[in-house]
């Protein structure tokens, strides 16, 4: 060990003080940041997965600098020999040599640190996924680097061991690619997949630490330092030597080890998930669905082809993964079969059946493309019923789509909900029909129309229709079912009766919970304005409540969407909308926003509350969603035009989404909630399909208040990273050219140090004291 670290000292010593190095390191890091500058602004998110994308096709580039005269050098001048008759065995100069690499190339890596640190100014970052990723850029450097160190030590040219390894370490990356996968039989597709160091970077980078990834890494890095100390063994030995012939028998045992171990280690799952939302492990909202299944067993088919694209492979081993999972925690509520249809025509014909339909994909095949059928669909089945996923595009929602569809499959009476119509609200057909389809897996969820009153109706008739006022409208009346757990009132426009309101208020008292989505003000696109709502609704929840609904519209000068618009002659322009805020979760401990930062909400309005009202109601409030401190409230001149200027005065943090809370004294365990948000078309189908925070935030807040296990909390688990936050036009070019000026100052401005430093040192004379 003393004398690996002695040569790791050694090496690193070799690096730093070689200004060749600082050139290749400085310009690495200038073409790594240029290229991730140049799209993380437009895509928005906190996130340096981007830098992670460039960077296995930089290393064909960098990985072959830094190892070609690793041993070539020492060959081609002599010094081989010389280091091999001191006390230094071949395989601590392969390991000294091998980890100086790697630790040179690590500390020029973390420079992905600073960049992420700079972004926490901005919003949150994910620390857990970008550990992993670097992380998985390291042990990507290491098995091209011991591919390097092996090349290296059969050349003796510098210039041959460089191009042979940016070679070879191409085609190791992209082995298992659709550009070579597509090109051979799909029986040795998933072959190169498997072993394509860039699908176990890929896998490493998501944000998981996978114990399959880790030993391929481990296991092929250790074969190829093997090759080299073979390589440098048989300079010491000779061929002939028993002693040679031993270790060269070690090397084929030790590859056939891990080709096997990487084969059959497939099979066993094992990780640890770094991602801040625990994206890749399931949700205790998914533990307490399987834990509530019936006793009665609950059957999952997988139809999964053997044959499968390779682009396909890794979302077949995270679907088996997670299949698995769900067996596990079930406790044997959950069989477990996995099918292949194109192993046998009476297993094809049940998939297709159950509506599993095959998949088409091309393949090359005798120079000319032709067509091939797959199959990656998921069956559940139970009691005579069954709900079908029919292809796993991606696993990115399929923890979500397997919970809900156990809770659709196995639930036998659902929880009462009813959303409000008659009063020009949000239609559940027309308006909400995608989170409705959502909601109707855990829920009966159902419209319930307000109808005139008769009576009312006949008397009004008999009037002169020019002598008509509002207050003259027929009364409407509905009633509302002692088994209905949550009212939702959506974007009224109309007026609410008293006897109405009156029916509202008793449903409230009894315990019932509500979702009321109110709007202040009421936009129209097409005439770019937007106008205060008329209806009494807001008034009502003022003084049944103490919550206020203002008749404002809310602008976010830091927090907003970006949305295009048409600027003549077929040419479309995007720009910041400030009346399209991106509310961000408050500082409450709320349930609801555990996993969700923040929501679209467009025109919007404010939401203020009378304590002293919502105290002597019993009700406790907690802020769910707030504005930023860079957002104003307009209230004249409701101009709704994109290019307008905002004023950039009293900004302040407002807050547009709130809970209530009351606590029943019949029964602890049981309390009754109202959540309040200043904006119904939030959850239209344009939002949530736009917006997936949305759909979460939708799901979740009716789960909450119906009291069932929140599939939203798994929704949100895969909502995208956190959005920018700037308040200005320059933050982000400032962001991006001081991290690139920084990587470079640093890098160059510690050369030129080590370097003048280390030239004073040879100047210096020293003479014989007299």
């Amino acid at each position: 060990m003393k004398n690996i670290l002695t040569l790791i000292r050694k090496e690193l010593q070799a690096f730093f003080n070689n200004p060749t190095a600082y050139i290749v390191i400085a310009a690495f890091l200038l073409l790594w940041e240029f290229l991730f500058f140049r799209q993380v602004f437009l895509i928005g998110e906190i996130s340096v997965r981007g830098l992670f994308d460039f960077l296995p096709w930089l290393l064909l580039l960098v990985i072959p600098a830094l190892t070609m005269g690793s041993l070539a050098e020492e060959k081609s001048e002599g010094t081989l020999e010389f280091l091999l008759t001191r006390p230094v065995r071949p395989i601590e100069l392969i390991l000294g040599k091998f980890f100086g690499i790697l630790a040179f190339f690590s500390i020029a890596t973390a420079f992905v640190f600073p960049i992420a640190w700079s972004f926490h100014f901005f919003g949150a970052v994910d620390w857990g996924q970008t550990i992993a990723q670097y992380l998985g850029g390291v042990f990507l450097a290491a098995i091209l680097a011991s591919l390097g160190i092996a090349i290296s030590s059969l050349a003796r040219s510098q210039i041959t061991a460089f191009v042979v390894s940016a070679i070879a370490s191409f085609f190791l990356i992209i082995s298992g690619m659709e550009i070579v996968t597509s090109r051979i039989p799909l029986s040795m597709a998933s072959f190169f997949e498997q072993f394509s160091v860039f699908n176990h970077f890929v896998s490493l980078a998501r944000g998981v630490i996978d114990t399959r990834d880790i030993w391929y890494f481990i296991s092929f890095t250790s074969v190829f330092l093997s090759v080299a100390f073979l390589t440098i063994l048989q300079s010491k030995l000779g061929k002939r030597r028993k002693s040679y012939q031993q270790y060269r028998l070690a090397l084929a045992v030790l590859f056939g080890i891990a080709f096997f171990s990487n084969i059959v280690g497939a099979r066993i799952p094992g990780r640890i998930d770094l991602t801040r939302n625990q994206i890749y492990t399931l949700s205790s909202s998914a533990d307490a669905i399987l834990a509530s299944l019936p006793n009665d067993i609950v059957n999952i088919s997988l139809y999964a082809s053997g044959q499968l694209p390779s682009e396909f492979q890794p979302v077949l081993r995270d679907t088996k993964d997670m299949l698995s999972d769900y067996q596990r925690i079930a406790a044997g509520k959950i069989q477990l079969t996995t099918k292949d249809p194109l192993s046998d025509e009476s297993i094809a014909s049940e998939a297709q059946s159950l509506g599993v339909q095959p998949v088409r994909f091309n393949v090359v095949s005798q120079e000319a493309y032709q067509v091939k059928e797959g199959y990656l669909g998921i069956v559940i089945s139970f009691g005579g019923k069954h709900e079908t996923i029919p292809f796993v595009q991606s696993t990115d929602t399929l923890e979500y789509q397997l919970s809900s569809l156990l809770t659709k499959l196995t639930t036998d009476k659902k929880p009462s909900v009813g959303i409000l119509s008659g009063h020009g609200e949000k239609s559940l057909f027309r308006d909400y029909s995608r989170i409705a389809d959502e909601w109707g897996k855990q829920f009966d969820v159902h419209e319930i129309a307000a109808e005139s009153d008769a009576s009312t109706d006949s008397n009004n008739s008999k009037t002169n229709p020019a002598q008509k006022s509002p207050e003259d409208a027929p009364a409407k009346h509905f009633t509302l079912s002692d088994d209905l757990k949550v009212l939702i009132v959506a974007g009224p426009t109309e007026n609410f009766s008293d006897d109405e309101k009156k029916t509202i208020s008793d449903f409230l008292k009894r315990g019932g919970s509500a979702l009321f989505l109110v709007d202040g003000v009421t936009a129209s696109p097409s005439t770019m304005s937007a106008s205060k709502n008329a209806s009494n609704f807001s008034d009502f929840i003022r003084d049944e409540l103490g919550v206020t609904v203002r008749k404002d519209m809310v602008y976010d000068l830091r927090a907003n969407e970006s949305v295009s618009f048409g600027g003549g002659k077929n040419m479309q322009y995007i720009l910041p909308y400030p009346l399209w805020i991106r509310a961000q979760k408050s500082e409450s401990n709320s349930p609801l926003t555990a996993s969700i930062n923040e929501i679209s909400l467009p025109w919007t309005s404010s939401i203020e509350t009378d304590s002293d009202t919502v105290q002597k109601q019993g009700y406790a409030q907690t802020a769910l969603f707030v504005t930023t401190p860079f957002a104003g409230q307009e209230e004249t001149d409701l101009n709704i035009a994109p290019d307008q200027d905002f004023p950039k005065t009293d900004l302040a943090t407002h807050t547009v989404a709130i809970e209530l809370t009351r606590d029943h004294e019949e029964t602890s365990n049981f309390a009754s909630h109202i959540i309040i948000v200043g904006n119904s078309g939030f959850l239209t189908d344009q939002f949530v399909g736009n917006n997936p925070s949305n759909l979460s935030f939708g799901i979740g807040a009716l789960a909450f208040l119906g009291q069932e296990s929140s599939l939203g909390s798994i929704a949100a688990k895969n909502v995208s990273a956190e959005k920018f936050h700037f308040t200005n036009a320059s933050e982000p070019t400032i962001l991006k050219f001081g991290n690139i000026a920084f990587a470079l100052s640093l890098t160059l401005g510690y050369g030129m140090f080590r370097l003048i430093r280390r030239n004073r040192k040879r100047r210096f004379s020293y003479e014989e004291d007299i």
